[in-house]
């Protein structure tokens, strides 16, 4: 009963111990048998939505690991004979001819589409570029209707208000200062009542 409430206690780290053991047996039985591993599945990257692409691919494969194989039995040919490969000579004395094939192929509808998706981003950008520039417009009208109010507002401003404005402002100015702001404490503590009669 015991044993039972400890396996269960401790699930999830014999289910651990479990897989790691079960890969262990695993890869001993394939180095043991190499014929009885499974052929490992191509990557992802080999599959294609083109039929004959694929087929093109699976025929390249397959020719690649016949002459890997032809190789390690020690240039033996055996299976199904492949396109024979003209020897590379030693030397030429004369470069021999380029013959470039060209094949013309139907543009695609992807590359036809691709004109017209380009001048929708283009529209788009400019679309953008104008919203932004009607927007930088309206800040600058802004900007400038704030300076035009503030000048208004100093004109029609009394010359002792104006003054009584400018003191504030000014004395507001000492007090974000830091070091305005330590001398008027000392200030007052020197020349404020004192500490005991507060």
């Amino acid at each position: 009963m015991k044993l039972i409430q400890w396996a269960l206690d401790n699930l999830f780290t014999l289910l651990i111990i479990g897989g790691v053991l079960a890969q262990l047996f695993q890869a001993i039985r394939s180095k043991k048998n190499p014929e009885a591993a499974p052929e490992e599945a191509p990557p992802k990257e080999y599959e294609f939505e083109d039929p004959e692409l694929a087929e093109r691919t699976r025929q390249i494969r397959e020719e690649i690991r016949r002459k890997i194989a032809d190789r390690q039995r020690g240039g033996e040919t055996g299976g199904v004979p492949g396109p024979e490969l003209a020897p590379e000579p030693a030397a030429y004395e004369e470069p021999p001819p380029l013959i470039r094939e060209v094949r013309l192929e139907p543009a695609s509808p992807a590359a036809q589409a691709q004109p017209r998706l380009d001048a929708q981003r283009a529209a788009e950008i400019l679309e953008q570029q104008a919203a932004l520039a009607d927007r930088l417009r309206q800040v600058e009208e802004m900007k400038a209707s704030a300076v035009r109010r503030a000048a208004f507002e100093a004109s029609t401003v009394a010359p002792e208000a104006g003054q009584r404005q400018q003191r504030r402002g000014a004395l507001l100015d000492d007090l974000r200062d830091p070091v305005a702001l330590r001398r008027a404490f000392v200030l007052r503590e020197v020349l404020g009542p004192p500490v005991g009669l507060r």
